[in-house]
């Protein structure tokens, strides 16, 4: 079995956010499996899970404990408050000669356990990865994190490695708007424009489908990682930036209009707080005008 020692946990607040209509992220994902069917399970309560027993538990079930070199935990339950719907999430690394990687979920004693199951030099490669598709996910996890075993001194390494990502963010990467993308910008206002003027029954579909294109494009332009989880939460709360280590949008007017066109609940309010936030990304992004544009490029072939 391998020991878990407890220590005091870093204590932050926990907020749950809202939910648009979709949501994705995938931190550190390894491989995405799926049951074949549902199962009911009783859920503990968060207040009374001593989760460090269970992670003991959890880590003697698993087939490959002679390659397990390292155990990170991080989530809420580390880093604070966790909801009834909180899983903890686990690391395992494993010896850097292993061929295997593994994700996936088990409960223990009412406890959703998510765990990833990597070699160094893979989880090197999702920091990587996260670098090149401007996300933090892996390095916030790492950065957070509580090591729970580290018997080669690698997992600090591995944290301090995120640190050193996280440090760099995205300053050297070019993340310009051009003119192909804010064409897009100005067919997305228009096509929700005729769909609120034709009354369609989709029009609150198409509104957060390209409010989520929109805030991307404008986080993009700042080169800040973008969330639909935390967007709302980074403008509005304290905890929830220093729950994820994130910074403060660097205009105000577009936390501004952001927060109205998330907030808002009837079709007038949503259209007229949709076309002030295009109207201000387009500004940052150099402006543009519908007529006369012309893209001419090279072919394909």
């Amino acid at each position: 079995m391998i020991f878990v020692t407890k220590k005091q946990n870093p204590i932050f607040s926990f907020s749950i956010l809202f939910l648009l209509f979709y949501m994705f992220s995938s931190p550190c994902s390894a491989m995405h499996s799926s049951t074949a069917h549902q199962q009911t399970y009783s859920i503990a309560s968060p207040s009374s899970v001593d989760w460090k027993d269970k992670l003991n538990k959890f880590v003697d079930t698993l087939d490959y404990k002679d390659d397990i070199i390292g155990i990170l935990a991080c989530g809420s339950y580390v880093t604070g408050h966790p909801s009834a719907h909180s899983d903890l999430d686990v690391h395992i690394i494993l010896k850097d000669d292993v061929k295997y990687r593994e994700r996936g979920n088990k409960f223990v004693d009412g406890l959703l356990i998510e765990y990833f199951s990597n070699s160094p030099t893979q989880i090197r490669q999702y920091f990587r990865d996260d670098y090149k598709n401007m996300r933090t996910n892996s390095w916030v996890q790492f950065i957070t994190g509580d090591i729970i075993l580290d018997k080669v001194g690698v997992v600090k390494q591995l944290k301090d490695e995120a640190q050193a990502f996280f440090d760099r963010g995205f300053s050297e990467m070019d993340t310009s708007i051009g003119l192909l993308k804010r064409y897009e910008l100005w067919d997305m206002l228009d096509d929700l424009h005729d769909a609120f003027e034709t009354s369609r029954v989709d029009f609150d579909f198409m509104y957060y489908t390209n409010l989520d294109k929109l805030i991307a494009t404008y986080m993009k332009l700042v080169k800040m990682p973008y969330n639909k989880k935390t967007i709302l939460g980074n403008i509005t709360s304290d905890i929830v930036r220093a729950k994820y280590l994130l910074s403060t949008l660097p205009h105000d007017f577009i936390s501004e209009s952001i927060q109205a066109c998330i907030l808002a609940k009837s079709r007038d309010d949503k259209i007229e707080s949709y076309q002030k936030l295009t109207d201000q990304v387009m500004m940052l992004c150099g402006g543009f005008n519908i007529d006369g544009f012309k893209c001419k490029s090279s072919t394909d072939f």
